[in-house]
């Protein structure tokens, strides 16, 4: 793999038309490539400054892991080859403390900071740049001045739902070093385990952490593991919700009835503290002291998402207590217990985090709302003076593209609608959709005729922002149009009358819509409000993202796959200037971090996929599973949780050893296939044609030959996607021979694409998108 690398970055390098932009990532604020490169010898004279002895730490790891071969040299010659400056400042902002410069010539690599996290922030730029060449190891003379555009961007890790040993977060650690993210949230506390060692409260892991939990002594070293790459680690006590596993232990704290029994099912659950009962703030007094000796960071993260009220509303006592309080409702007597914790954490120098359900008019400003219902509890935390971070669209546990996640962003462009005197006609109307769990999403389209000739649409959901639609088509009575929510990237196509019919395909999978006309031209003024833009003081209270890895469907044998490369993605948009957004550009380099992550920083997405193939077929067909797999996809957005739920497979005891457990997101060799085909519609060359026929039937025929294996659950795909490859190929020949296909044939292969959308398995065969394609561009002939 590491050869592979090599040679696609030499590549990249000779030639001229790559020489911008370099394979890095995340991107740097500044580039400037020059003429030359420095070369390492077998000795690398390093010049550090005085009293930092975690930089030459920094130094030998940025060697080991950049397989350079040489010995180090530690001098205070002014004459060394890596020379590192550090202009120190205690003004510093935390943005500022991670700015770094970088400059190569042919004699010198200097590296200079204003703090020792810029310094190892500039040590994995310069890692990435290091490429072997014939037998020299060289870097590209340039220079560099690179800054994070959001202070806080992170990783949320989930071992309450599975418990992930410290060998895989520490692995996790690394990579999150690689691309610059910097801060660890481990949420150690939810319904279905407890993972944190409470000496105060031993019951606590005794109870909820049966199947693995983390010492104190542990969690510590894990802390310095993290602090030497640059990384904070922010700890998640969750309450007053999701504390099933407290109330196992410590039932006389909950709002009765307390829990009987461990939970493994996923989802929300009835266990709630009772914030009524004084003896629960001494209890997190004691806990949360034990807490903070443990991590020292400034900040702890408190939960206070999807609590319900159930228990507290039916419960005497407590009502007696909201109305001797003048507690109005159950979020009111949330509030109450949210300040109270608040006040805890101040008294233990800590800055509260929560979810943004702990948003209310009465919460200090001091604290950090995290928003994962969407960009709109983000701007209302930023226009009530809160810090605020976004998690909504960074969610990777939901598998999506990495394009999906490139486009999120946390301070996004306004959207509004064209002037009414732009408009010639619009018409409206409202829809909905069933989901298998949850209740059916409802909203409200719009469709706008320009006096330019263009059509607009725009979406409104209930609570959010202005969406608006991209590539809108409207042909022959069918309405086709994209746009990113916060469910995943929508397709839809739609047939719009007084009625709506049709789908939206939600990442990859359809849901059927329903609806009905509200409006049009003649009938009323057209109800758009434009999107909300922060002023420019909300917007500096906007402190980043944070990715979420929540552990239904993740384990220590599936991490890496779930995590990267999609993680790179949010990796850059938090780091790089949002005028980065060429989704094509970042592929390209994302597909090579990815080989260079995996040969130099330890990324296993690979290795995961190749030990979960072995449990499925015979060694003799494991390079056939792979082939195939770039065929296929899981099912994305919540969909494979929906498909659980239904088959009675949402719990923690539901196994994740199936196929669709170890398929990426997205395959690189899928999209590059797609890519080809759309190149070759265009200009219909014979050796392009070729090209895709080749791969036509290289998947072709490892699905034949995996067809026949026996006991193999996924069997019925394979037929159909060796059935799907066949397709492919009569309709690219059609196309070619300027023989349209027959009425039947169209219809048959068109039940065999809607076949293959569909989900099976929790997974689609993601290959029916190209088949689609060909069928569109030809023309059948009538019989």
């Amino acid at each position: 793999m590491r050869i592979l690398y090599c040679l696609c970055l030499a590549f990249l390098w000779l030639s001229p038309v790559w020489a911008q932009p370099l394979p890095l990532l995340p991107y740097p604020k500044q580039l400037e490539l020059q003429q030359g490169e420095f070369v390492f010898t077998d000795q690398l004279k390093v010049q550090l400054p005085t009293g930092q002895p975690e930089l030459k730490t920094a130094v030998k790891r940025f060697i080991q892991q950049s397989h350079v071969k040489t010995r180090l040299d530690f001098t205070k010659n002014d004459k060394a080859q890596l020379l590192i400056q550090l202009n120190a400042t205690t003004t510093a902002t935390a943005r500022q403390m991670e700015t770094y410069q970088l400059e190569v010539s042919n004699n010198q690599i200097r590296l200079s900071a204003l703090h020792a996290t810029g310094i190892k922030r500039g040590l994995q730029t310069l890692q990435q740049l290091i490429k072997q060449q014939a037998n020299r190891t060289v870097v590209p003379a340039l220079r560099i001045d690179d800054e994070p555009r959001f202070s806080w961007r992170g990783l949320l890790l989930d071992p309450a739902r599975r418990f992930l040993p410290l060998t895989d977060i520490k692995r996790q650690l690394d990579l999150m070093a690689a691309v610059k993210l910097n801060v660890l949230h481990l949420h150690l506390t939810d319904d279905q385990g407890w993972r944190f060692e409470s000496k105060v409260f031993p019951k606590l892991q005794q109870v909820g952490g049966k199947d693995g939990y983390y010492t104190q002594d542990e969690l510590k070293e894990l802390v310095s593991y993290a602090k030497e790459r640059g990384i904070r680690v922010v700890p998640e006590i969750d309450v007053p919700g999701h504390t099933t596993a407290l109330g196992l232990a410590y039932p006389h704290l909950m709002t009765a009835p307390a829990p009987t029994d461990a939970e493994i099912h996923w989802g929300v659950h009835a266990a709630v503290l009772d914030p009524s009962n004084e003896q629960v703030y001494p209890f997190l007094q004691q806990l949360l002291t034990e807490l903070a000796q443990v991590f020292p960071d400034p900040y702890v993260h408190i939960g206070g998402d999807e609590v319900l009220s159930d228990r507290w509303d039916q419960n005497n006592e407590v009502q007696a207590f909201m109305q001797q309080h003048q507690l109005a409702d159950a979020g009111a007597l949330q509030a109450y217990f949210n300040r109270r914790v608040e006040q805890i954490l101040k008294s233990l120098g800590k800055t509260m985090i929560g979810w943004d359900e702990v948003l209310d008019d009465q919460l200090p400003s001091s604290v950090v709302v995290q928003s994962w219902r969407g960009t709109e509890s983000l701007f209302q935390a930023a226009e009530k003076g809160h810090p605020a971070i976004l998690s909504t669209g960074f969610y990777l546990d939901q598998p999506q593209t990495a394009a999906y996640h490139y486009r999120n962003d946390p301070l996004p462009d306004s959207v509004s609608a064209p002037e009414r005197d732009q408009i010639t006609s619009w018409s409206g109307w409202n829809f909905q959709f069933e989901r298998k769990r949850g209740s059916p999403v409802s909203g409200s389209l719009y469709v706008l005729q320009l006096k330019s000739g263009q059509q607009q649409a725009f979406i409104q959901f209930p609570g959010k922002m202005l969406i608006k639609a991209k590539a809108v088509q409207v042909k022959a009575g069918h309405t086709n149009f994209q746009f990113d929510s916060w469910m995943g990237p929508v397709k839809a196509s739609l047939q719009l009358n007084d009625t709506v019919q049709g789908k939206f395909v939600v990442g990859n999978a359809p849901y059927q819509l329903t609806g009905q006309a509200i409006a049009s031209t003649q009938q009323s003024s057209l109800p758009l409000d434009a999107h909300r833009q922060l002023s420019t003081e909300a917007q500096q209270q906007v402190l980043g993202g944070e990715i979420a890895l929540w552990g239904e469907l993740i384990t220590p044998e599936l991490i890496d796959i779930r995590l990267w490369p999609n993680g790179f993605a949010v990796a850059e948009r938090l780091w790089s200037p949002k005028s980065r957004n060429d989704e094509q550009d970042f592929y390209q380099r994302m597909e090579l971090v990815q080989l260079w992550a995996q040969d130099f920083i330890g990324l296993q997405s690979q290795q995961q996929q190749i030990q979960g193939f072995k449990q499925l077929v015979p060694a003799s067909h494991l390079a056939d599973l792979l082939t195939l797999a770039e065929t296929l996809e899981p099912a994305h957005y919540y969909h494979r949780l929906h498909e659980k739920s239904v088959a009675g497979l949402y719990h923690q005891q539901a196994p994740l050893n199936q196929l669709v457990d170890f398929l990426p997101a997205e395959h690189q060799a899928l999209r590059q296939f797609e890519q080809d085909l759309e190149l070759w519609l265009v200009q219909k060359k014979p050796q392009q044609l070729s090209q895709l026929h080749t791969k036509l039937r290289h998947w072709q025929q490892a699905a034949q030959r995996l067809a026949k294996t026996p006991k193999i659950a996924a069997t019925p795909l394979f037929h159909q996607i060796a059935e799907l490859c066949q397709a492919g190929l009569d309709i690219s020949n059609s196309i070619a021979a300027h023989q349209p296909l027959s009425v039947a044939e169209r219809q048959q292969i068109t039940q065999q694409t809607e076949a293959a959308a569909a989900i099976q398995q929790e997974m689609i065969i993601a290959l029916h998108r190209a088949i689609t394609t060909l069928l569109q561009a030809t023309a059948p002939v009538h019989n």
